[in-house]
């Protein structure tokens, strides 16, 4: 709702939007709601052989700043990154913060939903763009109850920025809804405050819930190996990109039709994905979803996968890993 609000207070018809490939699919839509054009740039894996998704989606800073047009209103930021993981740190920001500084009409919309999922605060801390020099007044931080909490039915988050960036939110958001959930907003409010306090052993809550999501994505990349597949390490949020190009599967399954497929024909990674769902037992989500039409073959050997998830589901679906694809190495074998 923030940015849906963000984006219809500060963004006219014809405005464009810079937003990173592969990006969480709302951004589109909701830019195109505003009238607004939508700007992609994909973020590129110059190591191949890159097992951490910090080095394995990388942002060019030419090509950043080759996006930008005499229209361009708005930079969507989203750090810890959906879908990747990524986490872009202090020298990726300070670049993109001198970029921003050549284009003073660009307001930068920093999407940090997962700023407190991170799983090495050491060497890949969360960094807030605001706090970039001279980024501040240029920017709108978006943030929410609903990843922190494990609470995304209660639609409780927040923006902050200068007073001028808040007004625009405002302006918009009295006209959209009627009214406020008050008693989700004060629980979460006393949740803020609760959350910086010891809990389970932890410093924090804040401190439990990101070594709680560290283990499960343990498992998560314990099955994808059971299923023959490399997982790309993320160092925050709750999704984990796979290369899956060692993967054989029916050449037919990418002739089938549907209606919601990006193109014609299928995009490998979106026919894996069915034929894994109806023959494995086990759903991802094909990253081409993600991407403008034009660059869906940068998603062609990659699946997203999540461990926001009980332990309970994790372990099947690497039994179901195991159970297939280890049947199929034995039938190899034989």
């Amino acid at each position: 709702n923030a940015l849906y609000c963000a984006l219809q207070g500060l963004i006219s018809p014809g405005d464009e939007v810079l937003i990173l490939e592969p990006a969480f699919d709302i951004y589109i839509a909701q830019t195109k709601m505003a009238g607004g054009i939508p700007k992609f740039v994909p973020l590129r894996s110059p190591n191949a052989a890159a097992s951490s998704a910090n080095e394995a989606f990388v942002l060019d800073m030419e090509e950043l700043e080759a996006a930008i047009t005499d229209k361009t209103r708005a930079f969507i930021l989203n750090t810890p990154h959906n879908p990747t993981g990524k986490m872009f740190n202090q020298e990726e920001l300070t670049k993109i913060a001198e970029v921003m500084e050549r284009h003073p009409q660009v307001t930068i919309i920093a999407d940090e939903v997962y700023e407190h999922i991170v799983f090495d605060e050491e060497n890949s801390p969360h960094i807030s763009f605001a706090t970039m020099p001279g980024m501040y007044e240029r920017t709108l931080t978006l943030s929410s109850s609903g990843k922190t909490f494990s609470a995304t039915g209660w639609k409780v988050g927040w923006a902050v920025g200068s007073p001028t960036l808040i007004q625009a939110v405002i302006a918009v958001q009295q006209w959209v809804n009627f009214s406020a959930p008050t008693p989700n907003q004060d629980a979460i409010a006393q949740c803020l405050s609760i959350a910086r306090e010891p809990y389970e052993g932890f410093e924090s809550y804040y401190k439990w819930v990101a070594a709680e999501y560290l283990r499960k994505r343990g498992l998560l990349v314990s099955a994808l190996k059971a299923g023959g597949m490399t997982p790309i390490i993320p160092d925050g949020g709750f999704f984990i990109m796979t290369d899956t190009s060692t993967i054989d599967f029916p050449k037919e399954c990418m002739e089938e039709k549907t209606v919601a497929m990006p193109t014609d024909p299928m995009p490998r990674d979106w026919a894996l994905s069915r034929w894994m769902t109806k023959e494995v037992g086990v759903t991802a989500i094909p990253p081409s979803a993600f991407y403008d039409i034009k660059n869906v073959g940068l998603a062609k050997n990659l699946l997203r996968f999540a461990y926001c998830k009980g332990d309970d589901t994790i372990v099947e679906a690497h039994n179901r890993f195991e159970a297939y694809f280890g049947d199929k190495e034995e039938q190899v074998e034989n």
